[in-house]
């Protein structure tokens, strides 16, 4: 062993033997290193108690033999497997796409492997997918939950040793790590925004009303306009592109029709976007509107749209911290009650609002 704590293989002949003839074991690493059975163990399944310079021993041994973990064998075994679940309601949408590669790159990094599903916005299907990864003897599983109001049987797989991470919104009923967004300050400070334009009629669309970010958002809303005397207008129904065209249709013509939207989610801003343009209402002179989240193509709409942004790959970034701190930290027999992240939020403003932004002004 040289002081750089790189492998000195004295008998190249025997690791060319390993490779050739049978694929490397623990033992082999353990021999090659210098170390013991536990040591190599220890370094496998990331535990912080193994000194730097045996660590650099260990990974030189399993690189120069080509060791690969026999992830099959440890989940016959009942031994957590280097492998993390992702389930999320829509692989579709832009925020969540960006949640599972995000979540796929930072498990890379720390020798994970993911399993990524979407539940479609069905409870259901969000627990027979949960309880499916768990079978695999995952390590832990980060979840966007469509299930409203709790479900027993996510907490029995938390019971059963299985770390879980909520993104996005809490899971009610179960004591876990979460990471949201400030929805409800947010959705207030957009709708102060419209009302110091003087608009008093605005209107709130969405869909999923029953999910705590979109309740946060109507919360925040409504705030905002009881503080400023002026009543709420809430749509919550609108899963549809036709459902947008039917809410627009019934405005259109109607004197009290709403000045102003705020969207729930950028799903819904693209089909109210594109409904008033054709309904022959104009952005912002007819119509001003500002939608949650932020996305690739918001500042090259016609006009550009004035978004809440959300960072989805901050949420992610935190969500994975915490859960591989928390897997970490099973590994090493520590407890810590279950952490709270609020996210903040960032009003951007472009002209759908009726602002002139610099960018757009030169």
């Amino acid at each position: 062993m040289n002081k750089a704590g790189s492998v000195n293989v004295t008998n190249e002949r025997s690791v060319m033997k390993w490779k050739k003839h049978r694929n490397p074991t623990v033992n082999d690493v353990a021999k090659l290193a210098g170390v013991g059975l536990m040591t190599v163990s220890r370094v496998l399944n990331g535990q912080p108690v193994v000194r730097p310079s045996t660590r650099k021993r260990v990974l030189a041994a399993i690189k120069q033999l080509g060791y690969k973990r026999n992830e099959a064998a440890r989940m016959l075994k009942g031994l957590p497997t280097m492998m993390i679940g992702l389930i999320v309601p829509d692989l579709s949408d832009s925020f969540f796409a960006t949640c599972a590669q995000t979540v796929q790159h930072i498990a890379r990094s720390h020798g994970f492997m993911t399993l990524v599903a979407a539940s479609e916005g069905d409870s259901e299907l969000e627990i027979e997918q949960a309880q499916l990864m768990a079978s695999r003897n995952l390590s832990g599983m980060v979840i966007a939950t469509s299930t409203v109001g709790g479900d027993s049987r996510l907490k029995e797989l938390q019971n059963s040793g299985l770390t879980i991470v909520a993104i996005d919104r809490p899971i009610d009923g179960l004591q876990a790590d979460s990471v949201d967004a400030e929805n409800r300050r947010g959705a207030e400070e957009a709708t102060r925004h419209l009302i110091e334009h003087g608009h008093k009629n605005i209107a709130f669309l969405g869909y999923h009303g029953e999910i705590r970010p979109a309740i946060e958002r109507v919360e925040g809303y409504a705030d905002a306009l009881r503080a400023a005397g002026l009543k709420t207008n809430i749509y919550l129904d609108l899963w549809t592109g036709e459902d947008v065209q039917k809410w627009a249709s019934t405005i259109r013509g109607h004197k009290d029709r709403p000045t102003a939207v705020l969207t729930a989610n950028h799903v819904i801003s693209y089909r109210v976007l594109h409904t008033l343009r054709k309904a022959g209402l104009s952005i912002p002179g007819d119509v001003a509107l500002i939608g949650f989240h932020d996305f690739e193509l918001a500042s090259d709409f016609t006009p550009p749209l004035t978004v809440v942004e959300i960072s989805p790959e901050d949420m992610t970034k935190r969500a994975m911290a915490l859960l591989i701190d928390r897997i970490n930290r099973k590994r090493t027999q520590e407890e810590l009650p279950p952490a709270k992240v609020v996210m903040p939020t960032k009003l951007i403003l472009r002209s759908s609002c009726g602002c002139k932004t610099q960018s757009e002004n030169s």
